[in-house]
């Protein structure tokens, strides 16, 4: 029930309040507040949140003193509406996504509580939230560092697992095939499901890496490399799903029993290399190095022009060659996939 980043959170907050304590300035409370408001799992996170959190400040300060000097001959309720509504409007054009509510909070505090020492109050008020900010975002860099580019490597690292997984499962089910001919899955889909949905978790910390990398972050090594991960992950796991689907078929199981037998070996040798991959990913620190071993093809896939040849294999029934030819080309994709992603992974590298 306890993680880093809640840890992190009231280390924080805790020190924050102790400086403030010490100083002897009045409305301390607000360092917490700031802190509790703006940290996040990553960098760039609490980054964007501090922002919103500062400009929603400004905004809310600059519109609490021209509201209260120039509607408060109205009554309360109308000149705080009014106040309030202008808040409202201009955080939306601003873009402010959650700004608006520290303003808000602003408005309504030093027009009801702080309308003698608004002059005093208000800036006290933007030093303890600008020091919050600024101990939050050195937290992320001092305590158990959790930045976007670790956690995003992180999810896709986890993928690359469940591929890894997925190959040697698959490999292991062609090599039973001839022996006993194994019935097609219980649940055809569920693997495919399950990598679909790791990811788009590995694709939702994108942003996340995006707003800690400041400005173009595009062409920034880190977002190349995350973008070359995710073009081949897709593209295996889509091989996947194509593989579930074409599952081999039970009759005739010895007449082409080397051509499964080619694509279980190099179902193996993927299972390898991307397992590789995540061990890159998981045990550098910034950007990860390429695998100093390419993907090694088994002899019996480079034979495979000569098997396909072969009339024994061309005498099975035509539905069973459909299915043959399928999976074998969503393996020479994946294998393309592998390539391709460890020629980019390279190129990133030397660019760098």
């Amino acid at each position: 029930m306890i993680n880093r980043n809640a840890l992190r959170t009231a280390l924080t907050a805790g020190l924050g309040n102790g400086f403030a304590s010490i100083t002897g300035l009045p409305d301390d409370q607000y360092v917490a507040l700031a802190v509790l408001s703006v940290s996040s799992g990553t960098y760039g996170a609490s980054i964007e949140l501090g922002r919103q959190r500062l400009l929603g400040t400004v905004l809310g300060s600059l519109l609490l003193l021209i509201g209260f000097e120039c509607l408060h001959t109205l009554p309360l309720a109308i000149g705080l509406a009014i106040t309030l509504g202008c808040l409202r409007l201009l955080g939306g054009l601003l873009g402010l996504k959650v700004g608006y509510k520290v303003g808000g909070m602003i408005v309504v505090m030093g027009w009801l509580v702080h309308e003698g020492s608004l002059a005093s109050w208000i800036p006290l008020r933007f030093f303890w939230t600008a020091l919050g900010v600024v101990l939050t975002v050195l937290s992320l860099r001092l305590f158990w560092p959790a930045r976007g580019l670790a956690q995003c490597l992180g999810r896709y690292a986890d993928l690359l697992e469940q591929l890894q997984h997925t190959f040697m499962a698959l490999a292991q089910r062609l090599e039973a095939q001839p022996a006993a001919g194994a019935p097609t899955p219980s649940a055809p889909g569920a693997t495919f499901r399950q990598l679909r949905l790791t990811l788009q978790s590995a694709r939702s910390q994108r942003p996340a890496l995006l707003q800690e990398l400041g400005n173009q972050p595009e062409r920034h090594p880190a977002v190349l490399l995350v973008t070359s991960l995710d073009a081949a992950a897709s593209r295996l796991v889509t091989m996947v799903g194509g593989m579930e689907r074409a599952v081999p078929s039970r009759r005739d199981p010895q007449l082409v029993a080397r051509l499964h037998q080619a694509e279980a070996e190099l179902l193996l040798q993927m299972a390898v290399q991307v397992g590789r991959w995540s061990q890159q990913l998981r045990s550098s620190r910034g950007l990860p190095t390429p695998p100093p071993e390419e993907l090694e093809l088994p002899r019996s896939w480079l034979e495979l022009g000569a098997e396909l040849n072969d009339p024994v294999a061309n005498s099975a029934s035509l539905e069973r060659l459909e299915r043959i030819a399928t999976r074998l080309v969503l393996c020479r994709q994946a294998e393309q996939a592998i390539r391709d992603g460890e020629h980019s992974w390279q190129a990133i590298m030397a660019r760098r």
